[in-house]
């Protein structure tokens, strides 16, 4: 497989007939990338900072940020208030941080030995990403 690097500047190169299936986008930068036509099955995207102001990701003309932000704070109660201004508001999501920290920690202790030291798809281990923290 080639690799690219930092010191290979892509910057506004332009892909016709280019087949990327497969390739993996780590720490790269494809802010105001344009799509036209392309096959996007299966298509991952961990985006972390998507909902920063002033940006969007449009999927056939529509701004999807809304409805994944909406999924996300479903699926994880609590995050809604991550970015909580008011002391109430910071003490209940410091609280439900707190309770979602306190129930990953028994579902790892649960799994079967050595699984924590496990890395998946080039991520770090449950073990390595507590080290770091």
């Amino acid at each position: 497989m080639t690799r690219f690097t930092r010191s290979d500047d892509l910057q506004g190169s332009e892909f016709v007939g280019v087949n990327l299936q497969g390739s993996r986008f780590v720490g790269s930068d494809l802010s105001a990338a344009v799509m036209r036509g392309v096959d996007v099955a299966r298509a991952d995207i961990d985006a972390p900072w998507l909902p920063e102001p002033d940006s969007y990701l449009l999927v056939n003309g529509v701004d999807v940020i809304p409805f994944v932000e909406a999924e996300l704070n479903r699926r994880f109660p609590g995050r809604a208030l991550r970015r909580a201004t008011d002391p109430d508001d910071l003490r209940a999501a410091w609280a439900k941080l707190e309770a979602t920290w306190e129930a990953t920690l028994e579902r790892a202790a649960a799994m079967p030995a050595g699984t924590v030291d496990v890395s998946v798809d080039g991520e770090w281990s449950f073990a390595q990403t507590l080290r770091h923290l």
